[in-house]
């Protein structure tokens, strides 16, 4: 349970700290956002004031046509208009203009007045099938652009014809849907509209109608592109892409058309996915606006604040996780060295115990050792040299475990000191091989004597002592079920042919004792016309290295 406490803390004050990033983050989207509607809002604002602006110069010339009685000669409508300084204050009206409302056919004196004023080249234009004509008699100021509109019949055109129209009936100013002007007379094209207001003669007689006073109209066309340029181009420049569209909404004009769109200045700007939509009304038609609000190119403390308190979080989290461990982890070690010291103790009388049981092992087998040799020696030089060999055996088998703090002996280690102890100084690397085994104190101290005993019978019996190389032990490790098997393979090789003894010794008998009595193992004896192979099989519990030697 202990183990959960430093994850526990630091999920904890990581689900704290997520839920406070998550509130300050939606907090900095919804001011984002706020924002954003803002800047969207402005720049609806921009387009929509400067358009009043441009519209409140179409009110003032017409009042200045009323002033005159509708009778205005170019010289004097230039002056109005180059007073107004059009192009330098009121970018994207491409000019002011008046248009003369006349039964098709009756154009002569139109066009004789168009000529007087602006050259004998100019006409009335395009040929119609309306009733109607208004040719454009006056249009200033003069460029170019103007120049080629001149006497053009805007009624001729169904999307002009249908905002004259009402314009005439309303008395309103009164704007069409997007149009090519005739003014784009450059590669440079851009979409534009036009707004016509009515100029009304005055009412004799209640039974005259309005449309029989009806003089003309005063009109502007507005090129959209530089319209919405100059709007956004004021200080401060706002961060958006914009796509105004003009909604038609009567019989003739019934589309949605664009007629601006914000061009990119660079490539690979990301889009947000969402768009503002504002929609305003444009003298009698309706605009939309698509408001997409460009990313911020810096980052601002409300922004910044999620990232920064997720990384305080965690870093908390770290830090409180990291000292409830350290002190989780003191309180654990004075536990253990508590524990520690109970063991050692305890360990203490179990070793002593132990040491008394091993001295008393020891001596009981030093005495059968010496009963045995001496019952099986001829004289006392052959009874110490029996017995003197075995003890020997019996101290390397001690020395192997003592090395090992009594834990174990290494199989090869305690092998190679009996054959050279029994058989010299030879090497007998050539002569055994198996992999890597440690044995625990039983079986090292069995099979020590059991080597020094098979030894020795080698040397007795065999020509061992001429030809060291007839000699072979080999050993491997067999898993049956979850019982490991130590599997050991003697091989004595003889040019005589070898019988079984009638009758057991001394060693055999302390060999069988050792494998069968105290290791509860298995030992074969096979006698040949090649020699003598003794397989012996062990269970093991200790886990081999992969080594093999």
């Amino acid at each position: 349970m202990h183990r959960l406490i430093a994850p526990l803390v630091f999920s904890s004050v990581l689900i704290i700290g997520a839920g406070t990033c998550l509130f300050l983050y939606n907090g900095a989207q919804r001011a984002n956002q706020t924002q954003a509607e803002e800047f969207a809002d402005e720049a609806v604002d921009r387009v929509m004031q400067r358009l009043d602006q441009h519209l409140s110069l179409l009110r003032a010339t017409k009042a200045f046509f009323i002033a005159h009685d509708s009778v205005v000669e170019r010289i004097q409508f230039r002056h109005f208009i180059d007073a107004l300084e059009i192009t330098k204050h009121y970018p994207g009206v491409q000019g002011i203009g008046f248009a003369k409302w006349e039964k098709t056919g009756d154009e002569t004196p139109s066009l004789a007045a168009l000529q007087q004023d602006y050259g004998p080249d100019i006409r009335i234009w395009p040929d119609t099938d309306q009733s109607m004509r208004t040719p454009i008699m006056l249009l200033e100021p003069q460029d170019a652009r103007n120049q080629a509109a001149l006497g053009y019949d805007m009624f001729s055109e169904p999307v002009r014809r249908a905002a004259i129209t009402k314009a005439m009936s309303s008395d309103q100013i009164a704007a069409t849907g997007p149009v090519m002007l005739v003014q784009e007379i450059t590669t440079n094209k851009q979409a534009g509209f036009l707004v016509y207001t009515a100029l009304v003669g005055q009412l004799d007689s209640s039974e005259i109608s309005h449309a029989e006073t009806l003089q003309g109209f005063v009109y502007a066309p507005f090129r959209a592109g530089d319209l919405f340029r100059a709007a956004f181009a004021q200080s401060p420049s706002l961060p958006v892409l914009v796509k105004a569209y003009d909604f038609g909404n009567d019989a003739v004009t019934l589309y949605k058309d664009t007629m601006y769109e914000t061009q990119l200045q660079r490539s690979g700007t990301v889009l947000p996915d969402r768009v503002i939509t504002r929609k305003v009304d444009v003298a009698d038609r309706q605009w939309i606006f698509d408001i997409i609000v460009l990313p911020k190119q810096h980052w601002n403390l409300q922004d910044l604040a999620p990232f920064i308190a997720a990384v305080a979080f965690f870093l908390l989290a770290c830090m409180l996780a990291w000292i409830t461990h350290s002190q989780l982890r003191a309180l654990r070690a004075a536990h253990n060295l508590r524990a520690l010291s109970e063991k050692s103790l305890t360990e203490k009388d179990l070793l002593l115990q132990e040491m008394k049981h091993r001295i008393k092992n020891s001596i009981a087998r030093i005495l059968a050792m010496a009963r045995q040799s001496a019952h099986h020696a001829e004289d006392i030089d052959s009874f110490s040299l029996a017995f003197t060999a075995r003890l020997q055996a019996m101290a390397n088998a001690q020395d192997a475990l003592t090395r090992s703090h009594w834990q174990s002996a290494n199989l090869k280690d305690l092998l190679t000191k009996e054959l050279r102890q029994v058989l010299g100084d030879e090497s007998c690397d050539d002569r055994i091989m198996g992999p890597d085994v440690e044995l625990d104190e039983s079986t090292t101290q069995a099979l020590g004597l059991t080597f020094h005993e098979l030894s020795t019978n080698a040397l007795k019996y065999s020509n061992v002592s001429e030809d060291p190389d007839v000699l072979f032990v080999t050993w491997s490790l067999v898993k049956v079920g979850r019982t490991e098997y130590l599997h050991i393979k003697w091989v004595e090789v003889s040019r005589d042919s070898l019988r079984a003894p009638e009758h057991k010794g001394f060693g055999s008998k302390l060999i069988d004792a050792n494998i069968r009595g105290e290791l509860n193992g298995k030992i074969e004896r096979h006698f040949g016309k090649d020699g003598l192979t003794v397989d012996i099989i062990v269970p093991v519990t200790s886990r081999p290295k992969q080594t093999v030697r």
